[in-house]
């Protein structure tokens, strides 16, 4: 789970994909001949057995099985031999069925390493053709690399023939995609209904659903209709069923379901400037979250739960809805239901902690619930309702402006200065935009030192000495994680920041030891 399948091929995801190990979803390889048949072979086999695993995943070309770049630049003679067209037509020759591939070679200090996304399409993908080379130790014996009919799939950073367990996951994209489908019809005479509902004038006796296992399409709609009618009481009894749905006893697939819909609740009465509605939606959730004990299963949906809130964080900032963003963050709770004794001062350090421990992701650093959130987004309009789908740059041309991302890492470090300045627990913070270039979180620090009302609604409990002690602490960790772990993406804050924190209380040092 700590590799996102997002699609993106760009440097940054590149940096991500390095802090991570060989799984289901990330292959490394030290080098690949294309010139060579065997290793063409190989590569082939690996694309396809990476594309039956949903949602598809990753091979990097030129580093090593423990994740260290090994491939000298210039070691690729033709860079264009790895194009991803070319590298789709020559999985095709070999299969029955679609495979597509994305690539992109980057350079990486002095190393060259190839990115290729293998996107899964559906069912599973058979082989259609022989493939085999010579032995080099035995000219007149044949290697096989695959036969007619075979089917691969990944298991951790194994490629193995398909068996009975390996099904339920393999099939799970494309038996959601018929559910979908068979459910078209029925979302679509809701969502005219709905419609036709919005244009009674107010007051009308019409009543519309609103069910947390509508499509995201109709929630939409169904939500907006209740917001510009102002049936708040409804509203507010709608929020008070979440905990039917996250809860110890539900399903993951159900509980993220009704945290998708959450999502989507919280994005659209921020948008109508509806911080009541946001907060009661906040409040109802984090009533669920304290309620989940322990267990690996409950785990999980806490990282489902904390990605969720880094989604709504990126609106509250695009928003301005500083209020909305101190709500998500400063919300303290125990390390466990049954020890009061240590106290995170923010759900999103506990949920982050909690999932290294449970093994759900690689460690507690690294950028996984910024990537997390930026693809729950892309892919759930809803949640996003100020940004269209035009706006959103392809999965191969993530750059500096990319919007979501950079709100994603504003938030980050607005919630890392919240919990600096006013957290009342042990637990602390950790960023995890010091996996991101620091350009991308800069502006949400320049606003805090810039503009006294911002400070105010983000801290209200703190003066500006406060807030100068949690800048000063706040990139002093960043800019070390970023050097000791992450490459070194973080070298100074901003010139501003630097007098706001000399201005108020004058600089500080820190003790490492």
């Amino acid at each position: 789970m700590a590799v996102i399948p997002d699609g993106r091929v760009d440097y940054d995801k590149l940096l991500e994909l390095l802090l991570e190990t060989e799984e289901n979803h990330l292959d490394f390889k030290s080098g690949v001949d294309l010139d060579d048949n065997a290793d063409r072979l190989k590569l082939v086999k690996d694309i396809v057995t990476m594309s039956n695993r949903p949602p598809g995943g990753y091979i990097l070309i030129g580093v090593t099985n423990d994740g260290k770049p090994c491939m000298s630049q210039g070691t690729i003679a033709d860079r264009r031999e790895f194009d991803g067209a070319k590298l789709g037509d020559l999985v095709r020759r070999n299969i029955e069925g679609q495979v597509n591939v994305r690539t992109v070679v980057h350079d990486h200090d002095e190393y060259e390493i190839v990115l290729i996304f293998v996107e899964h399409s559906g069912l599973p993908v058979p082989f259609s053709k022989l493939g085999q080379h010579p032995d080099p130790s035995l000219p007149d014996k044949q290697i096989v690399i695959f036969r007619p009919g075979d089917i691969f799939v990944r298991e951790g950073a194994q490629n193995v023939p398909i068996r009975n367990a390996h099904w339920p996951d393999l099939l799970s994209a494309y038996t959601k995609r018929i559910r979908d489908e068979a459910g078209d019809l029925a979302e679509t005479v809701m969502r005219e209904f709905i419609s036709q509902f919005r244009q009674h004038p107010t007051g009308a006796p019409a009543e519309i659903p609103l069910l947390w296992d509508m499509d995201e399409a109709t929630f939409t709609d169904a939500v907006v209709a209740m917001i510009e009618a102002k049936n708040d009481v409804r509203l507010r009894q709608f929020l008070r069923t979440l905990r039917k749905y996250v809860n110890a006893s539900s399903t993951l697939e159900d509980c993220e379901m009704a945290l998708d819909r959450w999502a989507i609740f919280c994005a659209q009465a921020t948008i109508f400037e509806r911080d009541d509605l946001t907060g009661n939606a906040i409040a109802a959730l984090f009533d669920a979250y304290r309620e989940l004990g322990a267990g690996p299963d409950l785990t999980r949906k806490r990282l489902a739960v904390v990605i969720r809130i880094y989604a709504i964080g990126s609106l509250a900032v695009r928003m301005a809805a500083w209020e909305t963003v101190h709500s998500l963050v400063l919300r303290p709770v125990p390390s466990t239901p049954f020890d009061n004794s240590w106290v995170y001062s923010s759900w999103i350090r506990h949920a982050q902690v909690e999932a290294s421990r449970a093994g759900l992701i690689k460690d507690d650093r690294g950028g996984f619930l910024i990537s997390a959130a930026r693809e729950l987004m892309m892919n759930q309009p809803g949640m996003r309702p100020d940004i269209g789908d035009d706006e959103i740059p392809p999965r191969d041309e993530v750059t500096a402006n990319d919007v979501l991302l950079n709100t994603l890492c504003e938030f980050d470090i607005a919630y890392c200065l919240v919990v600096a300045a006013e957290g009342t627990g042990k637990g602390a913070f950790y960023a995890s935009s010091a996996a991101f270039d620091e350009d991308r979180a800069k502006p949400m620090a320049l606003k805090i030192v810039e503009d006294s009302k911002v400070r105010r609604l983000l801290f209200p409990a703190s003066d500006d000495d406060r807030v100068g002690d949690a800048l000063a602490l706040v990139y002093h960790r960043t800019i070390r994680e970023s050097a000791n772990n992450l490459g070194g993406r973080w070298w100074t804050a901003p010139q501003a920041v630097i007098e706001f924190i000399n201005d108020n209380g004058g600089p500080r040092t820190f003790d490492d030891s």
